[in-house]
């Protein structure tokens, strides 16, 4: 059970970074709807480096969360398909894993929209039932 749900959560994990990647840099799912905010964006900075300009600042990090994803995602599935035994004995490895995934979600409560928080709840809850199967059949 707890391989199942790791992998499927690295699954969903792994995708959502694709497909953030993909919003980004393929496609205007991920621009501002409002024209004149993309200018606007082009054209301010911010007050710490005059040379980051809020709209590199926006592709970069999106790119940067996008490929954090993508690492997060890989590693964990590798591992689960992989080196599952390894990684049952490595609770700070999965718990670290938990607890970023419930930082996602957590931020994109807070800042961000309805779409990403379910996408990032998936996996959380997945991850936590595998741990859970883990530590329960120890016992």
């Amino acid at each position: 059970m707890a391989k199942i749900s790791w992998i499927i959560a690295s699954i969903i994990i792994l995708i959502s970074g694709v497909l953030h990647l993909y919003g980004i840099f393929f496609s205007e799912d991920l621009h501002p709807a409002d024209s004149n905010l993309t200018r606007l964006m082009k054209s301010s900075t911010i007050q710490m480096d005059k040379s980051g300009n809020f709209w590199k600042l926006w592709i970069g990090f999106n790119a940067m969360f996008s490929v954090g994803l993508i690492f997060m995602g890989s590693i964990i599935l590798n591992l689960s398909i992989k080196h599952f035994a390894f990684l049952c004995k490595r609770h700070f490895i999965v718990l670290l894993n938990i607890v970023s995934i419930g930082f996602f979600v957590w931020v994109g409560h807070s800042y961000m929209i309805k779409d990403f928080v379910i996408a990032m709840s998936i996996p959380l809850v997945l991850f936590i039932v595998g741990y859970m199967s883990i530590a329960l059949s120890k016992k």
